[in-house]
């Protein structure tokens, strides 16, 4: 099997071809949201979730987009369960310009945000030092935008960089501390 994450592109494309209304960063976010907290997701339900409108079986496009997002769920679940938890991002690959990769990084934050949100995890005034941490540098990540003067800086790709691995530590921060609340006090409360 394939362990590289699709590219963003065929997933948007997916997404397209499937009518779904979140873009391939927000909704690749999500997903890493629900797997932080080790949440038992089927990964037909999560594509499904995706999904307007039940795909016909004549429907090749849309099997195949169906497909596309089933690969991204595993890949993704794959590295959130692995050892190592090398956790890929679905963004843009380094050659499209650095305020396309700055907009779906911060798509990407805001999808995750979401996806705790979603799960009960309070976004403002969680109790947890480590997650509000974490949290409140992803918001900020999520605003992120490029100023026109950015865009002639030769620092701005390196600030990305860092804004990039900084996601990954957030999300690993979150989802170690998460895991250890939800694991191993059934009764604890995230908020």
């Amino acid at each position: 099997m394939n362990t590289a994450l699709p590219t963003l592109v065929d997933v948007a494309e997916a997404l397209s071809i499937l009518s779904s209304l979140g873009t391939a960063a927000e909704s690749h976010g999500l997903l890493c949201a629900f797997l932080s907290a080790d949440v038992t997701l089927r990964q037909e339900a999560w594509v499904d979730s995706l999904l307007n409108e039940h795909i016909e079986a004549s429907n090749l496009e849309g099997q195949q987009a169906y497909r596309t997002l089933q690969h991204l769920f595993k890949v993704t679940a794959q590295a959130f369960a692995a050892d190592d938890f090398s956790l890929p991002l679905l963004l843009p690959d380094d050659e499209a310009p650095l305020e396309e990769r700055i907009e779906h990084l911060a798509e990407w934050c805001q999808g995750y945000l979401t996806g705790l949100h979603l799960l009960g995890v309070a976004i403002q005034d969680n109790k947890s030092k480590d997650i509000q941490e974490a949290i409140t540098d992803l918001l900020d990540i999520s605003r992120v935008e490029m100023a026109p003067e950015d865009q002639k800086d030769p620092e701005s790709e390196a600030r990305y960089l860092e804004l990039v691995e900084f996601v990954k530590i957030a999300v690993i921060a979150i989802a170690t501390e998460l895991r250890h609340l939800f694991n191993h006090d059934q009764n604890a409360s995230v908020h």
